[in-house]
C-alpha cells in the first residue's frame, strides 16, 4: 500500500476514535475479569485468585493510570536532532528504542565505539528523571507477599503501575540499550501475564532476574531465572514430585532456553525433570517468604541420574538442578550449543532476520571465552562493517510504538489507551502465551500494518489523553521547511526521496490546512521510512 494511503480519512477517523472506544462499554478494554479460585500447584495458596487478568479491563477500573507521574524530562533542548552518518545512525537505531536529539547528540560527539561502550556501561548512566517519574509509584518494590495482598483485596495497582512503568522505561530511559536487553531477555524468558498468579510473580522476576542480568552473564541469568517463582509457576514445575516429575520446564529449558531443540532426547527430558523435583515457592500466606522460591527435599528424587550424558550422582537434592544449569552453560561438551542459540538470537535482535552464521559463531565464541558475558556477545555482534552490511530490520510493534514516542517530547500520561493500542497492534509486553515468547520474525509481524499507520496518525491529532508535542509542524512555516523538520525529527536527515515526495504533494494540495500539515505528520510515522530501521 501507497504510504499517502496511511493518512486517508478512513484510518484517520478510525485512530480518532480511539478514546471514545476504549471508554465503549462494549469494548474489551471495559470488560470485566473474572474471579475464578486458581490455585498454585493444587491448592497450595488458600485464599481465592484473581485469574485471566484481562489487562486492559484492570487498567481501565483502577483508576490510578491518567493521572500517574509527569514524564522524565529530556535534558536537551527541542531541537532538531543531530543528522548522524549511516554507520552511527545505524548503531543508534539498532540499541536503542529510537533516535531522538538525546542520542544523536551523544552519538555524535563520542563516536561509534565509545557511544556503545557508554550504552553497554548502563549503570553509569544518569537516569534520574526516569527515576524521578516513577518515584511516584508507591508498589514497583513490593516483595511478593505484599502484592498478594493487595490483589487478593481487589487492588490492581501494583499490576497497572507494573505495565506503566514497562513503557515509561521504554520510551524514555536513558539507559536504552539496557532496555532492549530487558525486552529480549522478556521475550526469551517468556512468562505470560495472565496466567494464575503470575500478577503476582511475574513483575518481581522482571524486578530480580531480567533487569539486574539483563547486560550481565548468561549462566546467572539462566541461574535467576530457573530460581524465580515466576518462571517456575508459569511452567508448571512448582509442584513437581519425585512421584510424578513435571517436565513442561525442563523441556523448554532444553529447547528454548539453552542448547535447541535438536540438541537432548525424551530421555534426557525426563532425567531434568527428575532433577528439578521439589524445586517450588513458599506458599505460607503468613510468611514474609510467600511466594519466595523454596527447595522441598522430601518432594525431590534423591536417585542418580544421567542428563545429556553426565552422571549426577545420587544424594545431591537441590544442587542436582544447579548441576543441571552448569552443564547447560558452561560444560565444554554443551555449552557450545547454548552458545551457538543464544548467539543466533543476539545476531537476529542487532544484525537481521538471517544473520550470516560467520556473526553467529563468532559471537558463540565469544561467549565460550568470555563465560557468556552478554556486554562481549553483544560487541561482537555491533562489530562496525559487519553491522554496515546488515539489511534493514521492520521494527516490531511496540518498538515502533515506542520510538514515534521517542522522536517528539511526548508523555504516557494514560498507560490504559497505550494499553489498549498494543493490543491493537498485537504485541503488548507479558502478554505473549507460549513459552517461545514474541517472534523476532519478518514473516510474522510483516501483515501488521493497519493498526501501525492509524498509530501514527493517531499520534498526529492534539488530544488530552496523550502528550506529543506537534508545534514545530503546525507554526506557520513554508512547505519546505516543514518537510525539513518532518526529516529532522522522525528520520535523523534519511527520508527517502519517494517518500518525501509523496509528503510534499499531500500537503501543497491545501498547504495552509493545519489538518493537513499534521496529517502528514501522521503519514511520516506510517511511512515506511519510519517503521523498518
Amino acid at each position: 500500500m501507497h504510504a499517502s494511503e496511511s493518512a486517508t480519512g478512513d484510518h484517520t477517523t478510525t485512530i480518532q476514535n480511539l478514546p471514545e472506544m476504549e471508554s465503549s462499554p462494549d469494548n474489551p478494554i471495559n470488560q470485566e475479569y473474572e474471579e475464578s479460585p486458581n490455585r498454585i500447584a493444587a491448592g497450595f495458596f488458600t485464599p481465592t485468585m484473581a485469574g485471566g487478568l484481562a489487562l486492559a479491563g484492570l487498567l481501565a477500573k483502577s483508576g490510578c493510570a491518567p493521572n500517574g507521574p509527569p514524564p522524565p524530562i529530556d535534558p536537551y533542548p527541542d531541537d532538531a536532532p543531530i543528522q548522524l552518518s549511516p554507520e552511527l545512525r545505524r548503531l543508534v537505531n539498532r540499541v536503542t528504542y529510537g533516535i531522538n536529539a538525546r542520542e544523536a547528540q551523544l552519538a555524535s560527539t563520542m563516536g561509534f565505539q565509545a557511544y556503545l561502550e557508554f550504552q553497554l556501561a548502563y549503570e553509569s548512566i544518569d537516569d534520574s528523571a526516569l527515576e524521578n517519574a516513577l518515584s511516584g509509584f508507591s508498589t514497583l518494590n513490593l516483595s511478593p507477599r505484599e502484592r498478594a495482598i493487595q490483589i487478593f483485596d481487589d487492588n490492581q495497582t501494583s499490576v497497572v503501575e507494573f505495565i506503566h512503568a514497562t513503557f515509561l522505561r521504554s520510551a524514555y530511559s536513558t539507559r536504552q540499550l539496557h532496555q532492549r536487553m530487558v525486552g529480549f531477555w522478556t521475550d526469551h524468558f517468556n512468562i505470560y501475564l495472565e496466567k494464575e498468579a503470575e500478577d503476582i510473580l511475574k513483575p518481581v522476576d522482571d524486578q530480580e532476574v531480567i533487569r539486574p542480568n539483563a547486560l550481565g552473564s548468561f549462566p546467572a541469568l539462566l541461574s535467576a531465572s530457573a530460581h524465580s517463582p515466576a518462571m517456575l509457576q508459569y511452567l508448571d514445575s512448582v509442584g513437581s514430585q519425585k512421584e510424578a516429575p513435571n517436565e513442561n520446564y525442563p523441556r523448554e529449558l532444553m529447547e528454548l532456553h539453552t542448547i535447541g531443540p535438536d540438541s537432548f532426547t525424551q530421555q534426557d527430558v525426563k532425567e531434568v525433570a527428575r532433577c528439578f523435583t521439589g524445586w517450588s515457592l513458599n506458599v505460607d500466606f503468613d510468611s514474609p517468604d510467600l511466594g519466595r522460591f523454596l527447595f522441598r527435599p522430601e518432594w525431590h528424587d534423591n536417585g542418580a541420574k544421567q542428563v545429556l550424558g553426565k552422571d549426577i550422582p545420587a544424594g545431591g537434592g537441590q544442587q542436582d538442578g544447579e548441576i543441571v544449569i552448569q552443564i547447560l552453560t558452561t560444560d565444554p561438551d554443551i555449552a557450545p550449543l547454548t552458545a551457538q542459540l543464544v548467539g543466533r538470537k543476539i545476531a537476529v535482535q542487532f544484525w537481521g532476520y538471517d544473520p550470516p552464521q560467520s556473526l553467529v559463531d563468532s559471537i558463540a565464541a565469544t561467549y565460550l571465552s568470555t563465560g557468556g558475558d552478554i556486554r562481549a556477545m553483544i560487541r561482537t555482534a555491533l562489530e562496525p562493517t559487519m553491522l554496515m552490511q546488515a539489511p534493514m530490520k521492520l521494527k516490531r510493534p511496540y518498538h515502533y510504538a515506542m520510538g514515534a514516542l521517542r522522536s517528539r517530547p511526548s508523555s504516557i500520561g494514560n498507560p490504559e489507551i497505550f494499553s489498549f493500542i498494543l493490543r491493537l497492534l498485537a504485541h503488548h509486553p507479558y502478554l505473549w502465551p507460549a513459552p517461545n515468547g514474541y517472534p523476532d520474525a519478518l514473516g510474522y509481524w510483516g501483515g501488521f500494518l493497519l493498526t501501525r499507520w492509524s498509530y501514527g496518525a493517531y499520534l498526529a491529532i492534539p488530544d488530552e489523553s496523550k502528550l506529543f508535542n506537534l508545534d514545530p509542524f503546525v507554526e506557520p512555516i513554508t512547505v519546505d521547511e516543514l518537510l525539513l523538520r518532518i526529516n529532522a525529527w522522525f528520520f535523523n536527515g534519511a527520508i527517502a526521496p519517494e517518500t518525501e515526495a509523496e509528503l510534499r504533494a499531500y500537503i501543497e494540495a491545501a498547504p495552509d490546512q493545519p489538518f493537513r500539515r499534521l496529517e502528514a505528520v501522521g503519514m511520516a510515522l506510517g511511512s515506511p521510512d519510519f517503521q523498518w530501521y
